[in-house]
């Protein structure tokens, strides 16, 4: 029996998204920064930031942008607040908030029932749960572009209609890895292999803005792996799952991913592209690419200890 449950698809192209405007209201910089530049590696056309929740109400009102991203522990005003203040202006009229159905995507550490509860209580639309990904940001902005929520207006409540429920975590096909393997359709692996080539493209291009990998695409790049093995193993996508694995080793036996040598993060991004495009029925092929990127990994890392064997 089939399943319907499959992870939001971001898959918006940087067309769709060139007359957006976001803020991104966070008093961490490096996250804030983070943020910005996987919208604008998305394709958004205008992005601003806000330190902390007083600041953003300002912008609101002199920039209006579409889509509002705020982290929900801030100084001086919180997300919380911010977000009750922003719909409160659909009942009390307030100068500073031209929109106060603004959909509001809040950025969180934490993901307990009660804390959902409480922040969709306050209006807000959807989550991006921290440590996120760039995948994970550009499809909760898919679905509030794709799916916009009616706004309601009422004694208890303010904000979008809560009756769908937040999606704040993965959300993959529902499959066990003890189930049988006819169980699993082929149209979950395919759209399953179609979001992690969208999750690879999406981090690319982020890597592309930064101007090649540093701390934090480092670390994204740890993230993405292991969902991409997570999700391969949901499907019984066995070849996609060992080079996942096999880049979660070698970042494992390097003392993480900030010591990787990103030439060897680029072969293993290049492998699951090769192995996304190879017909599954094509054994021999996948081999191949598995064989390619052991050698083309032995022969990184065996370099790079010549190097280190030569400077000391």
């Amino acid at each position: 029996m089939t399943q319907n449950r499959t992870l939001p698809a971001a898959n918006l192209r940087p067309g769709d998204l060139s007359g957006l405007k976001v803020l991104v209201a966070d008093d961490h910089a490096v996250t804030a920064r983070l943020i910005c530049d996987v919208l604008r590696a998305a394709g958004v056309g205008q992005v601003e930031t806000a330190g902390e929740g007083l600041k953003a109400r300002e912008m609101l009102k002199t920039w209006d942008p579409h889509i509002l991203f705020t982290d929900w522990n801030m100084p001086l005003m919180d997300g919380l607040e911010l977000t009750r203040s922003i719909r409160r202006a659909a009942v009390v009229k307030d100068r500073m908030i031209p929109n106060p159905k603004l959909p509001i995507i809040m950025l969180t550490a934490t993901r307990s029932a009660r804390d959902v509860e409480i922040a969709r209580r306050a209006g807000v639309n959807e989550f991006v749960i921290k440590p996120f990904t760039p995948a994970s940001v550009i499809s909760r902005i898919q679905l509030v572009l794709t799916r916009p929520r009616e706004f309601i207006v009422s004694e208890k409540y303010i904000g979008p209609d809560r009756r769908r429920r937040l999606e704040i975590s993965y959300s993959g096909p529902m499959r066990r890895a003890v189930d049988p393997a006819e169980v699993i359709d082929e149209l979950d692996r395919r759209a399953t292999r179609e979001t992690i080539g969208v999750e690879l493209e999406a981090l690319q291009r982020l890597i592309a803005v930064r101007g090649g990998m540093d701390r934090g695409t480092l670390q994204m790049t740890y993230r993405v792996m292991q969902h991409t093995r997570h999700r391969a193993r949901q499907v019984r996508d066995d070849m996609v799952e060992q080079v996942s694995q096999l880049m979660i080793d070698y970042a494992d036996a390097m003392g993480g991913a900030e010591a990787c040598d990103p030439a060897v993060l680029a072969i293993h991004f290049d492998a699951i592209r090769t192995l996304l495009a190879v017909p599954e029925t094509d054994v021999a092929l996948a081999r191949k690419v598995m064989a390619d990127l052991n050698l083309a990994v032995q022969k990184k890392i065996a370099q790079g200890k010549a190097r280190s064997a030569k400077a000391a």
